[in-house]
């Protein structure tokens, strides 16, 4: 309770946080207006701030809300999180928890610091969103990085709150990097973010696998490194033998294409394809489908039929299309076996859908 109190006090300004208007030009106030009036979204953020701070103006909390609205609609991230400070603190506007949590996200994801450090807040006292401590160190440390001067101290004041939680938080933060949706896109601080959980000791952190795969896939796309397909091979293989399935996928993908100035090798290409499927990994179907369609024996449109089937089955997209196109070589009889060796399929376990992949 102690921590949630500190932190109160520091959440206590949500909404209060306001933005000076800072022209940053020499346009008069007439300038000012008739650009804002025309669209200009800078000018729109900056008449908004002089409304609500009283800056050459008689301050109006609605008018401010008014024009921050107009500038946060077409994107500005500061008129964001300014809008979203009015509806935390009923300024302007009704006060609304879950607006002023929409607002600031949407500050967030254009890099504006004190966003992040309120949305991480709002998780923490469950404010507009459900209650989570994860994802508030989430947003902290998001915020620290962001260079907000109140994130390392909240952070500090919940460091013991988050004892096994921490790389929870940290491989959160990684991925809402190497989306970029709710946060800017930054790839290189989510490799580091990546590395740094792979290092750790697998028996102690659930992240060690997940991260082994995600450093994989960075490697072999060179995304925020250089593409380096020896360095996404090691990584695959150390996911893959801890288990993680997709980590076949992506291996039978590097197998076929060559990747690395190796032979394309379409047979090992399946032999990893085959791994994955065994764990029900859909793509795997899709990649063992198109491999089979591609000859014209007879015997493989009946196998493609199979993987496709599966694949249809689990609502993959463009899963039907490629089915209707092998059943045009099979007969009623023969779609009818497949449809019962997929519906067994479902019903085994990995060693045995193992196989039946090796027999298909």
């Amino acid at each position: 309770m102690r921590y949630r109190l500190v932190l109160l006090i520091l959440g206590f300004g949500l909404g209060a946080a306001t933005l000076v208007c800072q022209p940053g030009t020499a346009r008069t106030s007439a300038q000012l207006l008739k650009a804002a009036e025309s669209g200009d979204a800078r000018a729109q953020f900056e008449i908004g701030g002089a409304y609500e701070n009283g800056k050459g103006v008689a301050r109006d909390d609605r008018r401010a809300a008014e024009w921050y609205r107009k500038s946060a609609e077409q994107g500005n991230g500061q008129a964001q999180y300014s809008l979203g400070a009015m509806y935390a603190e009923g300024r302007g506007v009704e006060r609304n928890r879950d607006e002023a949590i929409r607002w600031y996200k949407k500050a967030a994801s254009h890099g504006v610091a004190g966003a992040m450090y309120r949305v991480a807040i709002a998780y923490y006292n469950g404010e507009g969103v459900e209650e989570n401590l994860g994802l508030a160190c989430t947003w902290l440390l998001a915020a620290q990085k962001s260079g907000d001067p109140q994130a390392q101290d909240a952070l500090k004041q919940i460091g013991d709150q988050m004892t096994n939680r921490l790389d929870r938080s940290k491989f959160d933060l990684a991925e809402l990097y190497e989306k970029g949706e709710e946060l800017p896109q930054d790839l290189p601080s989510a490799l580091a973010l990546y590395q740094e959980a792979a290092a750790k000791d697998p028996r102690t952190s659930p992240f060690v696998n997940p991260s082994e795969l995600k450093l994989c896939e960075f490697y072999a796309a060179g995304k925020g490194v250089a593409q380096d397909f020896i360095q996404a091979k090691t990584w695959c293989v150390k996911a893959a033998n801890a288990g993680n399935a997709p980590a076949f996928l992506q291996l039978g993908h590097m197998a076929e294409q060559g990747a690395g100035g190796q032979i394309p090798d379409p047979r090992g290409a399946m032999v990893w394809y085959r791994r994955a499927a065994a764990q029900m990994v859909v793509g795997a179907y899709m990649e063992l489908g198109r491999l089979r369609a591609a000859s014209a024996a007879h015997v493989d449109q009946k196998k493609a039929y199979f993987w496709f089937l599966l694949a249809q089955r689990q609502k993959y997209k463009g899963a039907e299309a490629k089915l209707n196109e092998v059943a045009g070589h099979l007969s009623n009889d023969e779609m009818d076996d497949e449809l019962n060796q997929a519906i067994f399929w479902n019903k085994t376990g990995s060693s045995y859908r193992l196989t039946m992949a090796n027999q298909h």
